[in-house]
């Protein structure tokens, strides 16, 4: 084919002329495009070239963006999440909901600022332009990823603040699980699967509502100051001591205090209604209203709602998963349970570390069971403790039953005196703690059970080896009792290993659905509340002076008279 002049030149213009539309489109900018394609180059424009989390601001203050930010928006291709072709998607109102019911969890929804979102949203609504668009995308999923964080796996990180916590957090890619949401429509519901599936979780959710209505009502009227209330009392004391504690029962969905003939005699009844509230509360179950007991009748609704809201904190710190079959330690309970499909199988008592000894928080598996235990003494045990009475006493070592071995270790051989007792638990941890037999027994009639080195004495260890053993078919509780009436050390593996959960909460639900509030032995609630209310991100200013920024006081110490005794430091 042979061009003319006139054709080439023809053709030459027709590519000037497109040349000079590419050229004015890219100098007129992304205002000119089309809708999604201008979203994405203004949130392309939003991001640094580093590749970090660009700074975000809202109402005047400036925050650093939530590090998921930059993965989530480069898998779309930066293309808009909460709006369609300048229009925002129902998905917005949806998330702003979710956040301002974060209370509900025990967190704060200032700390994702959803009225602030909301003036935006609704300023957007009325007057949409690509900038602002573009800024409100960012932000809303930056507050849809801060929450999911916070709700998967707390806001506190257990293991910066505490030497002693070796906790498995599970990570998450939050990323896909807001384009999953966002996909699926479902933000609220994605939101909440992100929260701890466990029951004792959503109990304990359910315990800090009803004290949030309480508090939001006032709170209850205290028993007037005066001296120890106890049965065969009368007077108008009794009567308010008998209305408050009905209260309490309901806030605590305890069983209720029945009607009274006398409301202002201390009867029987009300005796109990004492007991069962010093039970909850981590009391000396005495069935006296005295200076500990009505202290702790007088406690505020919202400090209790501070420490459910610590304690909901140290759920979200454990696995998502914690096996089928599991050992759950609470520390500050003092109790443990073997839990089978969510239900406690076995309960019993525990002996927990000393203040200065404490036990760690930690996860891991149970991978087999020692009958008749040598006690292998730790270095700083030996030299600080049994030594010493060695010096004073020559027999002491050989009444004991211990033996030195080379490099002066020492071991206390298998025996009704050693410290283990005649059943050890072992499940690998970088702290050397397990669970175990103690000749101690009296000690589980205490309240406060702070007595051990940070090893777990448990109340009931045959029916744990039964328990633990069950899949073990050779291992029948008589085979278990033929084992320890031997006396000889034997270790005994586990076909599947048991997962073993020791944890801190001094505000939990039994079994029974009652709320448990405990003493806070290791001094940690008042802390970590602390931590939860100083985030690094800005806050909207709370109307009014809200009791949220008040840190949990101190549980009130036990009077002389109530509280448990000085003990000798025991062994293991």
């Amino acid at each position: 084919m042979r061009w003319s002049r006139k054709s080439f030149a023809g053709l030459l213009a027709f590519a000037m002329l497109a040349l000079a539309g590419v050229w004015n489109r890219a100098r007129l900018g992304a205002e000119d495009l089309p809708g999604t394609d201008q979203g994405r180059v203004v949130l392309r424009a939003r991001f640094p070239a580093s590749g970090a989390a660009p700074r975000l601001a809202l109402e005047g203050q400036r925050f650093q963006g939530s590090p998921e930010l930059p993965c989530f928006y480069e898998r779309r291709g930066f293309v808009p999440a909460w709006s369609e072709g300048g229009t925002l998607r129902r998905e917005v109102q949806e998330l702003l909901a979710a956040l301002a019911a974060a209370e509900d969890d025990g967190l704060r929804a200032e700390d994702y600022r959803p009225a602030a979102l909301a003036r935006l949203t609704a300023a957007l609504r009325s007057h949409p332009e690509a900038g602002g668009l573009a800024d409100l995308d960012l932000l809303l999923s930056d507050a849809f990823l801060t929450f999911a964080a916070h709700l998967r796996n707390g806001q506190v990180n257990p293991g910066a603040i505490y030497r002693d916590c070796a906790l498995k957090r599970d990570p998450a890619d939050l990323a896909t699980v807001l384009e999953e949401a966002l996909t699926a429509g479902r933000v609220r519901a994605a939101l909440a699967g992100l929260a701890p599936p466990h029951r004792g979780y959503g109990l304990l959710r359910e315990a800090l509502g009803r004290y949030r209505r309480i508090a939001a009502r006032g709170g209850p009227e205290p028993v007037p100051p005066g001296p120890t209330l106890r049965a065969g009392d009368r007077g108008e004391r009794v009567a308010a001591l008998r209305t408050r504690l009905a209260e309490a029962a309901l806030s605590d969905a305890a069983e209720p205090l029945p009607a009274a003939e006398i409301p202002d005699l201390f009867d029987d009844p009300l005796e109990e209604a004492v007991r069962g509230f010093q039970r909850r509360h981590g009391l000396e179950d005495d069935g006296v209203a005295g200076p500990a007991t009505l202290a702790e009748l007088d406690q505020r609704a919202e400090d209790h709602v501070r420490q459910i809201e610590v304690n909901l904190e140290r759920w979200r710190w454990l696995p998502r998963d914690l096996g089928r079959r599991h050992v759950l330690v609470n520390i500050a309970a003092f109790r443990l349970d073997a839990v089978e499909d969510g239900r406690s199988a076995l309960d019993m008592r525990v002996i927990v570390g000393k203040p200065y000894t404490r036990t760690p928080m930690f996860s891991s598996a149970m991978e087999a069971v020692i009958l008749n235990p040598s006690w292998y003494v730790p270095r700083s045990i030996a030299v600080n403790e049994i030594f010493p009475k060695a010096r004073k006493d020559p027999s002491y070592l050989r009444r004991g039953g211990y033996e030195v071995l080379s490099g002066s270790r020492l071991r206390q051989k298998p025996g009704p005196q050693n410290a283990l007792g005649r059943v050890k638990f072992v499940f690998p941890n970088r702290f050397n703690v397990y669970l175990h037999d103690t000749p101690a027994r009296t000690l589980f009639d205490r309240t406060v059970r702070t007595f051990s080195h940070g090893c777990i004495r448990i109340e009931k260890p045959f029916d744990l080896a039964v328990w633990a053993l069950r899949d073990e078919p050779q291992w029948t509780p008589e085979a278990i009792r033929a084992g320890i009436d031997a006396g000889r050390e034997r270790r005994v593996p586990l076909r599947r290993t048991l997962p073993v959960h020791v944890a801190y909460w001094t505000a939990w639900v039994n079994e029974g659905g009652t709320l448990r509030l405990g003493r806070d032995v290791y001094e940690r609630d008042a802390e970590l509340a602390r931590l939860l209310q100083a985030s690094s991100r800005p806050k909207e200013k709370a109307a009014g002076g809200s009791s949220a920024n008040r840190a949990i006081p101190p549980r009130r110490a036990l009077p002389p008279t109530l509280r448990d005794g000085p003990l000798r430091p025991q062994r293991g």
